[in-house]
């Protein structure tokens, strides 16, 4: 299945105005036709000359070119979360050398999460080389270059001459519209260099995107292949970039009377009220979900929509439904092997490309003119879980109940972030299914600790009028806290969880080892008073008590939409365990 091609726009300056701009002003000018309006790092050495052509962002969004200045660990994360709240891309910039690595821990995550996004570092000066300059990212120090190319082979381009800089951004620009990130590096020495505008060379045509296009092969392979079978839709977070993703969903699963499942992001393409949905799959899963995966067979079709299975949605199961049908228009994704999921499965594979809205529309007009003929799904039960959830000791918040309380009070229009703690495996279990209120995202695939109060930054910069919500740990807090007083203004509102733990590792390495004294489990953390470092960054700082008893004097306080941002310090149980880690048994 497939479509048109789609031609990818072609946005790079015209050669007459180009020969009036120092090669910054083009690369900038470039990156605005794009609609790339934010930056995010920390200015130095090899990037002042590029970032002197920007303005610094402040509280009004001017439409022009900006930057906000905060600590390269968190910007690299920022155009994550710009992208997920508005399908608008966004950049990241540091200087040369270790700042360049700190970004790219958001790099790694857009590369694991397909999401386009640009990051700008530079090079030491070729001349250099030899001469142990501050930095060195020669192949004589960190050799940079090939430490970015072995991560993204086909997503690197060196800016090295204004007589090619138009054929690399074109480039970049194709990689972009593949749902990749890039990076840009710049060579100053090399782009310093004066060249007439007869050196200057034209745009290289951009590459059409081509997919097979067979919409009857498809229709009549699947109507063949779920005769008499039962159907389970596996939804995941590629879905879930669609507008109506939800409604989409709902009428599909409806007309073929189909089971779904969902990954943690894929949840945002689910809605609350879709009678078939079963649950989150396998980290912090739901049981009626995790027992539905576990059952295909024979006599199954698995639906594959925009979904990965990554070792935090499968750990690690193939898919042994009779026959796999995988829909997805991004090629290469991560998680595919020349670009298909057969290493995967067992049974007969069916890859389909094409946008996935147009496809579950088709097909959901073909169920519903010619019903298919395959065995209906119960609709699931209202509990998808098999047992009580645990309970938290006095001395703390009952988590539980937390998630429960803010599942029915949260604003319309709202984005959530998880960190890379307790909350990325609980919040799920004990909510059971998405919330039409809210989308939540995780940044699960490269579990960078405290990386999600970037995405929270991007998310917001992206609507500031939109309400947005982290949820981090006191361990991943200490990757952010310097951070905080560069957004204090935004009305960002953290959840903080306080354990005094790593809590993933101390609640895994109970199960993994049980016969160790948990002093070895190395994941204790001192007590700090986080509301007073927040006030101390110009942050509001309240503590929730145990027994929640101020929870709705606070959410009446966030509901006024708070100037400053806000962190909110929850006590937790580090011996509450609620969502499940199938994870553990791999370890």
């Amino acid at each position: 299945m497939g479509l048109e091609a789609r031609e990818s726009a072609s946005c790079i300056i015209e050669l007459d105005e180009q020969f009036n701009l120092d090669s910054y002003q083009i690369i900038i000018t470039t990156l605005s036709s794009w609609g790339i309006r934010l930056y995010a790092g920390v200015n130095g050495g090899g990037v002042i000359h590029l970032l002197k052509h920007l303005a610094p962002l402040d509280r009004t969004d001017t439409g022009m070119p900006s930057l906000l200045t905060i600590g390269e660990y968190t910007a690299g994360f920022i155009p994550l979360g710009y992208y997920l709240a508005s399908g608008r891309i966004a950049a990241s910039v540091a200087t040369t050398g270790a700042a360049t690595k700190l970004i790219c821990c958001g790099l790694s995550d857009a590369k694991l999460h397909d999401i386009p996004a640009v990051y700008i570092v530079p090079v030491s000066n070729g001349s250099t080389a030899g001469f142990s300059p501050l930095q060195d990212t020669t192949e004589h120090g960190s050799n940079i270059l090939m430490q970015l190319r072995a991560e993204l082979p086909e997503s690197v381009f060196v800016l090295d001459s204004r007589a090619t800089l138009n054929e690399q951004l074109s480039l970049a620009k194709e990689q972009l519209d593949r749902s990749k990130p890039v990076v840009l590096v710049l060579d100053n020495e090399g782009l310093s260099i004066s060249q007439t505008d007869s050196d200057l060379l034209p745009t290289v045509p951009n590459a059409r995107i081509r997919e097979n296009h067979c919409q009857e092969t498809f229709l009549t392979t699947f109507r063949r292949e779920t005769e008499g079978k039962r159907v389970v839709l596996f939804v995941g977070e590629e879905m879930a970039r669609y507008p109506h993703a939800a409604d989409l969903t709902t009428r599909l699963s409806e007309v073929l009377q189909a089971a779904v499942i969902w990954s943690i992001n894929g949840a945002n393409a689910v809605s609350r009220n879709n009678p078939y949905g079963y649950g989150y799959i396998s980290f912090g899963g739901n049981d009626r979900a995790v027992s539905l995966y576990h059952s295909l067979g024979e006599q199954d079709v698995l639906l594959v929509i925009g979904a990965c299975p990554d070792e935090y949605t499968v750990n690690f199961r193939r898919i042994s439904a009779a026959a796999t049908f995988h829909l997805s228009n991004i090629p290469q994704a991560y998680g595919l092997v020349d670009n298909s999921l057969q290493h995967v499965v067992d049974g007969r594979y069916y890859r389909v490309n094409a946008p996935l809205d147009s496809l579950l529309q088709t097909l959901a007009d073909a169920a519903t003119q010619l019903p298919f003929v395959n065995i209906p799904a119960e609709t699931a039960p209202p509990d998808l879980n098999d047992q009580s959830f645990a309970r938290a000791r006095g001395a703390y918040a009952d988590m539980a109940a937390l998630y429960q309380h803010l599942d029915r009070w949260w604003p319309k229009g709202s984005i959530g972030i998880d960190d890379t703690c307790l909350a990325y495996k609980d919040r799920q279990y004990v909510t059971q299914r998405p919330n039409n209120h809210i989308r939540f995202f995780s940044l699960y695939r490269g579990s960078a600790m405290g990386g999600a109060f970037g995405v929270a930054i991007g998310a917001k910069l992206a609507d500031p009028g939109r309400q947005v919500f982290l949820f981090t740990g006191d361990g991943c807090f200490r990757l952010f806290s310097g951070s905080l007083g560069e957004v204090s203004h935004l009305g960002l509102v953290v959840f903080l969880l306080n354990n005094e733990t790593f809590g993933i590792v101390e609640q895994g390495l109970r199960k993994v080892l049980p016969d160790i004294g948990t002093a070895y489990y190395h994941s204790r953390l001192g007590a700090v008073d986080y509301c007073a470092i927040a006030r101390a960054n110009n942050w509001d700082g309240i503590r929730l008590t145990t027994d929640l008893s101020n929870l709705d004097e606070i959410l009446r306080r966030v509901e006024a939409g708070p100037v400053k941002s806000l962190l909110i310090e929850v006590p937790v149980d580090p011996n509450q365990v609620l969502g499940k880690n199938p994870r553990l048994k791999n370890l």
